[in-house]
């Protein structure tokens, strides 16, 4: 898997490149809360490595915090809408109330859109599943605004 996000992010370089910085605002099924992040999008004509990092609220005393490699491969609609499979890897640290501190890994899968606003700002979703070991897996839906540099 990391030979394969070595050759996605090369592969991206040589394209002609747009990247942009985003934030999320989403919701985690497992721990039934809300949680906010920031992706940072590798964009080129046709795909995009989205490497992220999000937080969701304390709830019942556990802290969630997870780190994700997605790969996205752009379909465009017309000049402004992109749709987009989500594939990726990812970390998740659970912490406190009495549990042991725990980190799960797994696979993300999923679908995601995205209409760009105008040259600078694009809004969009993500629904991804997230496969998680030792009974860490949920449903993340998402809301996302992302400035392009």
């Amino acid at each position: 898997m990391p030979l394969l996000m070595v050759f996605v992010c090369v592969s991206i370089y040589g394209q002609d490149t747009r990247n942009s910085w985003q934030a999320n605002v989403l919701y985690g099924s497992k721990i039934k809360t809300a949680g906010f992040g920031l992706t940072f999008n590798l964009t080129g004509k046709k795909h995009e490595f989205s490497p992220s990092i999000n937080l969701y609220l304390k709830k019942d005393g556990v802290n969630l915090k997870e780190i994700n490699f997605d790969y996205h491969r752009l379909y465009g609609i017309g000049s402004k809408v992109k749709v987009f499979p989500i594939i990726g890897f990812g970390l998740n640290s659970w912490e406190g109330s009495g549990q042991e501190n725990e980190t799960k890994y797994g696979l993300n899968l999923g679908l995601g859109g995205r209409y760009d606003i105008n040259s600078r700002f694009h809004a969009g979703f993500q629904y991804k599943y997230s496969a998680m070991s030792e009974s860490g897996s949920q449903t993340v839906p998402m809301l996302t605004i992302g400035y392009k540099l």
